[in-house]
């Protein structure tokens, strides 16, 4: 199936779905924002058929939107923390969708989960105040239809988009900003005929791609292939999404230097941490500092993901019957290719952005010893409550969390928590597969993780687990057990948890739970 496939143009009226938020202004920011068919230029040649985010500022600062590269990423959006933010959302495409504000601590009904869809040549309005800490977020589908979930497909015909929130504290460090602050959406795409994206098809791989996952064997940095940057003797700041629908990346430096984190997904970290490499799996987000000041024009720095052994499972699918190709990580053997594998599997190495000095400038900006001091211990004791999430396969079914795949809005007795409450969550990964877990409608603290029987079955990733700071994805490695603090503050209603494996989550590794006074 290619995404140009299903992008028939859809009706162009756009009656009101409903509002859901803030009820009354006035508004600090009002904008519209509209998914649509279109073509983008991607590869050399015909522009290829997507499905896109343009949006509209209709009120507030004239620097809250922003254009990412000249591909078809969606808008940058820039919000400050405390202003109050309305949006009316458009559907041009020809089925439901939704738009989910990854990461944002909103009221549930404006969190763009399924159970409340944007019918096709429909529109809603949302409205809600900025209250998450200073950092990287993102918006994306979040569509669930009565033959499985359209997360994966809508988001990799191109429906994602990041979104920044700033504020003081964040302001007065003096990092890098400006033309020395780079927002980069990590996506990997396939391509077939006259540049068509091509998804999941229809042949014999169909199923082992579904259970593992999509894999693209080109690697696009805000909607563009073999992504380049001309940069001067500086510091610089990189705020990286790893949008993929699967893959996981381990972030390095082409000449070994360590990376450098300033932040995770929910915002800076109380001090700046050093890493020999990093591990952003689907839907999580870094901010790395990176200092040029010693490189001299001419050189070349490369931001790579670096090699790592996937399970057996993946280089049973990814690679067929040799290891050839997991080493240069450009071809696939021919049965890998039949069973739905990638020319570039999990693991492989591969270059991802090339730094090119150009010029010697002296920066202004230092590296600061601290950086938030709003980080607080989570209040996590011996009497907090504890709840058990075992992430498991369904055979010939997909995935499953406790048993259960997604019904809807169905909530088990076991899935109800307490307003104001902090609550340990713990995942333990059962499966041979990795599994992200995302919780909707807030930020944790990670506070445990731990192999379980010595049965994990994927290495070289774990030394770049960040786990310090505020996230709102971790990543759960086969074999392993991960504890989580999270606290249910301000807002009752339905939220819900799943894999970020955008095809596990199609495929029922999803789950509603409801936050109750």
């Amino acid at each position: 199936m290619t995404a140009c496939k299903d992008s028939a143009a859809a009706g162009t009226k756009h009656e009101g779905a409903g509002h859901y938020g803030l009820e009354n202004g006035p508004f600090d920011v009002d904008l519209r924002l509209r998914a649509q068919p279109d073509t983008a230029p991607i590869l050399h040649g015909t522009p290829s058929e997507v499905w896109r985010y343009t949006a509209d500022l209709r009120g507030g600062p004239a620097d809250t939107l922003a254009t990412v590269g000249d591909s078809y990423t969606g808008p940058l959006i820039r919000l400050r923390r405390g202003q109050r933010f309305h949006a009316r959302l458009e559907n041009g495409l020809p089925e439901d969708t939704t738009v989910h504000w990854h990461g944002l601590h909103v009221p549930s009904d404006v969190d763009g989960q399924p159970r409340l869809p944007i019918k096709p040549g429909e529109a809603m309005t949302v409205a809600f105040e900025v209250r998450d800490r200073a950092g990287l977020y993102w918006y994306h589908p979040h569509p669930h239809g009565p033959n499985g979930g359209r997360v994966g497909f809508q988001s990799y015909a191109g429906l994602a988009g990041p979104l920044v929130i700033e504020d003081e504290a964040e302001r007065a460090l003096g990092l890098p900003a400006g033309d020395q602050e780079m927002i980069l959406v990590l996506q990997d795409r396939r391509f077939a005929g006259d540049n068509e994206l091509t998804y999941i098809g229809s042949g014999m791989g169909t199923m082992m791609t579904r259970m593992r996952g999509f894999l693209g064997d080109r690697i696009l940095v805000n909607g563009r292939p073999d992504a380049a940057r001309e940069v001067a003797t500086r510091p610089y700041r990189l705020r990286i999404l790893n949008g993929s629908n699967s893959r996981i990346y381990k972030l390095a430096w082409s000449d070994g230097r360590p990376m450098t984190v300033l932040g995770t997904d929910g915002g800076l970290l109380a001090a700046p941490g050093q890493y020999p490499y990093v591990t952003l799996a689907p839907a999580q987000r870094i901010d790395l500092w990176v200092d040029l000041s010693t490189n001299d024009p001419g050189d070349e720095l490369r931001l790579l993901s670096d090699s790592y052994q996937a399970g057996m499972m993946d280089n049973m699918m990814g690679d067929g019957m040799g290891d050839g190709c997991k080493r240069d990580g450009r071809r696939a053997g021919m049965m890998g290719n039949m069973m739905g594998g990638s020319e570039l599997p999990a693991g492989a190495r591969f270059d991802i952005l090339t730094l090119r000095v150009t010029r010697r400038e002296r920066g202004k900006e230092r590296l600061p010893k601290r950086l938030a001091e709003d980080l607080q211990p989570p209040p996590v004791d011996r009497d907090t409550p504890a709840r058990r999430f075992k992430l498991s396969r369904v055979m010939m079914r997909g995935f499953a969390i406790n048993g259960r795949q997604f019904k809807g809005a169905t909530v088990a007795d076991d899935e109800i928590v307490r307003l104001g409450k902090t609550e340990v969550w713990e995942f333990v990964n059962d499966s041979m597969m990795p599994h992200p877990m995302h919780v909707h409608g807030l930020q944790f603290a990670v506070v445990g993780r731990e192999p379980i029987g010595g049965r994990r079955h994927w290495s070289g990733l774990a030394a770049g687990l960040v786990d310090a700071g505020r996230r709102d994805t971790v990543l759960v490695l086969p074999g392993e057990r991960v504890r989580i603090a999270v606290t249910f503050a301000d807002f009752e209603g339905l939220y819900i948890y799943h894999c970020h494996n955008m095809e596990h989550e199609d495929n029922g590794m999803m789950r509603y739970y409801r936050v109750r006074a």
